[in-house]
């Protein structure tokens, strides 16, 4: 066996260990398909509802559901739903629709990366590899199957695919092939808000290294997908920055000392200089090529801006979670590397150490899917008894998350809340309820059925030692179930 074929073989072992652990935790996932997720690790059940709502509501109409009613698609980007809503009126299962295009979105990130790989020469061990370290490292497992973060699933991979064409056509003449990024590009700005901005600053940099001909026929192809897009951007633009989204910003997290954002923090320092190394050596090894520096200046201004936290004070910046920074990042790490670096004993001692630390990551620091507890039956149980708008309020258990219930009520109970779970529809609509949970938490039955009348509430459920709070508030006990009660607000 000569050398070249030895260090191909030598890369399956971290291709192998990514993808026994992502084909273990894609099992371990599968149980959503039958299991509606209550538990606090989890955003699904945000997308879940939201796809209900798109059924049931329609895009861009009155919502009945959360908020007291709100425009359903104004501060939400539509993309993924508009992508998974075929696949949902073939099923009629929500839970199905939602697990099973995740799969498929997997699929075409896959196609994706190992058919660009190979229009860049690169080999397609590589390519696989290149898939398994971008799309199952240890933040993805954590945010795209654990979480279910799948319209941001969905994002990346749009986000890879437009970036594969801009990286096609940094060395080639822009020709008319060139107008198929514009569904593309124009149904990434659909699907995630962060993702978005930084692809679009791929723009930037090959606009920098062409001509002025080419440069106009860029400008018109941005200018056309943001016309195609107008139909959600403008309603979203005017009015996000009256809505709660304004003051709930990522940024200060990357400044934050507490455990819980310990590992986020510590690799978003590492991606940067892994990646400005890469870059170094590659940039060394092309005697300084000037054209290749102009290119790759948006990314290499965004890693030293993360490096050095500046993207916790800028705004729109700010609001951009470290974990989509670092996909960003490493997608052009990987892609330098594969394309221009042979894979010696140093890099696959790194590369597969890499792997098998995102393993361990995962073991220990992402919990498996977590099926209904007696407390989260005992809530359903006690939902069946509201007969109007119901706040859930903290239950101090990890398996059992307030806004999963405002997701779960509307969908199988036709049960509306005064809250919600996604962007809320004032700063002052979200101190409101805030307060009226600083209530429950404070024990201040004034403040808490002030606010609660404010937001037009009807019904609580609440756990354990707060019951008996409740209880002391003059208020009508409708059920108990173990440690969960349910009262109603007499006004």
């Amino acid at each position: 066996m000569d050398k070249k074929n030895f260090s191909k073989r030598l890369l399956y072992i971290p291709i192998i260990l990514l993808a026994i652990n992502f084909i273990f935790r894609l099992i371990d996932q599968s149980k959503i398909m039958w299991n509606f997720p209550l538990d606090l690790v989890n955003d699904g059940s945000s997308q879940i509802a939201q796809l209900f709502f798109l059924d049931s509501c329609g895009f861009h109409k009155f919502c009945p559901y959360w908020y007291n009613g709100f425009i359903n698609f104004q501060l939400t980007p539509p993309g993924w739903f508009f992508f998974s809503y075929p696949l949902s009126l073939i099923l009629n299962d929500y839970l199905k629709t939602f697990f099973i295009s995740s799969l498929i979105i997997f699929i075409l990130a896959f196609i994706t990366i190992y058919k660009f790989g190979i229009i860049n020469n690169i080999n397609k061990t590589k390519s696989i590899l290149f898939f398994f370290l971008l799309f199952t490292n240890a933040a993805a497992i954590g945010n795209y199957i654990r979480l279910g973060r799948i319209p941001e699933l969905f994002a990346f991979f749009l986000f890879v695919l437009f970036a594969f064409i801009i990286l096609y056509y940094k060395d080639r003449k822009l020709d008319w092939n060139f107008i198929f990024i514009i569904p593309i590009y124009s149904l990434l700005l659909l699907s995630h808000q962060t993702f978005a901005v930084l692809a679009s600053l791929l723009w930037v940099g090959i606009f920098l290294i062409k001509d002025w001909k080419q440069r106009k026929f860029i400008f018109l192809t941005v200018i056309i997908s943001l016309l195609i897009d107008s139909f959600w951007l403008i309603p979203y633009i005017v009015n996000f920055f009256t809505s709660a989204g304004i003051i709930l910003n990522i940024g200060p997290n990357l400044l934050s000392l507490d455990r819980e954002y310990l590992l986020e923090n510590l690799f978003s320092i590492i991606i940067p200089i892994v990646f400005l190394f890469i870059f170094f050596i590659y940039i060394k090894k092309n005697n300084y090529n000037k054209k290749e520096i102009l290119f790759y200046s948006p990314v290499i201004l965004i890693s030293f801006l993360l490096l050095f936290r500046v993207t916790a004070f800028i705004p729109i910046l700010m609001q951009i979670y470290a974990d989509v920074y670092m996909g960003f990042i490493l997608f052009f790490a990987f892609f330098i590397f594969f394309k221009n670096f042979k894979i010696n004993k140093i890099f696959f001692i790194g590369i597969t150490l890499l792997a098998l630390l995102s393993v361990v990551i995962n073991m220990v620091h992402t919990p498996l899917f977590i099926k209904h507890t007696q407390l989260e039956k005992d809530t359903l149980a006690l939902l069946k008894d509201v007969k109007g708008k119901f706040l859930v309020t903290e239950s101090y258990s990890k398996t059992s998350y307030a806004k999963a219930y405002y997701s779960y009520a509307p969908i199988y109970l036709n049960l509306s809340t005064p809250s919600g779970w996604y962007k809320i529809p004032s700063a002052a609509y979200f101190n409101t309820l805030r307060e009226f949970q600083n209530g429950v938490t404070n024990k201040d039955c004034n403040i808490m059925k002030e606010r609660a009348q404010e937001l037009n509430n009807k019904y609580v459920i609440s756990y354990n030692k707060d019951c008996e709070f409740l209880s002391s508030c003059n208020l009508e006990k409708v059920n108990m179930i173990n440690n969960v009660c349910l009262y109603k607000f007499i006004y």
